[in-house]
């Protein structure tokens, strides 16, 4: 298992980190780092947490997350098999407060921005058409160096900043309580989850696995992501049935039992609980606003 504080370098003539990452599949399990940390996805399929905040991610995917919110991506299973010629790519740009300066964020003229580094702290969904140019942008960073790098950087940021097509992901109230000894523990309990969601698995079952008792568990797992485990795991199984019905056509009933549920009456009142929709008012929805699915879970 990875550690869950990561290691960011830096390299001699530059101020921040910016990497071009293709893989088979993310590597990476549940950590955090000191550095603001932007990230664009171009190939990609999976799900995401950032702190308390639970959706699925996909290309164009950008997110930018502020210093020590623990975050983790994992890609579909699909990706982790030995015959998948699947990959991800990912832009990937890690950078601290001080970077440029210590005072550069406090001046009047980057007030929009030191305000975004601050929500920043919840985590950042940014799309739309923003996304769009953000993106240009970050795949332009790999071409240039040096000053014209840096500027490219700020203009960045200062797009985001002025944008109004951004959410804030986790909620106001939560509080990263993770210590490096909780990483093998949650990373365990994710991978496992993420590989059997769509079966008839129990919290009795989950706990077991990373040897723990149910009640220990619960808290456990509870103080460490603001979210009980059963709240997660409909989280993850929502966000499937939301893909399968933007994907496929097949009926309300074959998506619940798709998704790990075996009570057509319980799977509705999770998807209008955690979507706000039934299920038959989010198809509608979707195909009416195809860009309202990437706002359905939070």
């Amino acid at each position: 298992m990875n550690p869950i504080l990561e290691k960011v370098t830096v390299s001699s003539n530059s101020s921040f980190a910016l990497k071009e990452e293709i893989l088979p599949h993310i590597k990476i399990g549940w950590h955090f780092h000191p550095e603001y940390e932007l990230t664009l996805f171009t190939e990609s399929v999976g799900k995401r947490f950032v702190g308390d905040h639970t959706d699925s991610f996909g290309p164009g995917d950008l997110l930018l997350i502020g210093p020590h919110l623990p975050h983790y991506m994992r890609n579909d299973e699909i990706y982790y098999r030995n015959d998948s010629d699947l990959r991800i790519r990912a832009i990937v740009v890690h950078f601290t407060e001080d970077f440029i300066g210590g005072q550069f964020f406090d001046i009047p003229e980057m007030g929009m921005v030191k305000k975004l580094l601050n929500n920043s702290l919840r985590g950042i969904h940014i799309y739309g058409e923003t996304q769009q140019v953000v993106a240009k942008k970050m795949e332009e960073l790999l071409t240039v160096e040096g000053y014209e790098r840096l500027i490219c950087l700020l203009d960045i940021l200062q797009l985001i900043a002025h944008s109004s097509e951004q959410r804030m992901l986790s909620s106001i109230g939560y509080e990263n309580s993770f210590s490096l000894n909780d990483a093998d523990r949650i990373n365990s309990v994710f991978e496992y989850v993420l590989q059997h969601f769509t079966e008839d698995i129990s919290l009795a079952e989950v706990a077991a696995h990373v040897h723990m008792n149910a009640s220990a568990f619960c808290k456990f797992f509870k103080s460490r992501t603001g979210k009980t485990f059963t709240y997660i795991l409909n989280e993850i199984r929502i966000g499937h049935a939301c893909r399968l019905f933007i994907e496929q056509d097949i009926s309300v009933s074959e998506v619940c039992y798709a998704c790990g549920y075996n009570s057509l009456s319980y799977f509705n009142r999770k998807f209008k609980l955690i979507t706000k929709y039934s299920p038959m008012d989010y198809r509608r929805r979707f195909y009416h606003e195809p860009n309202a699915a990437a706002l359905t879970l939070g």
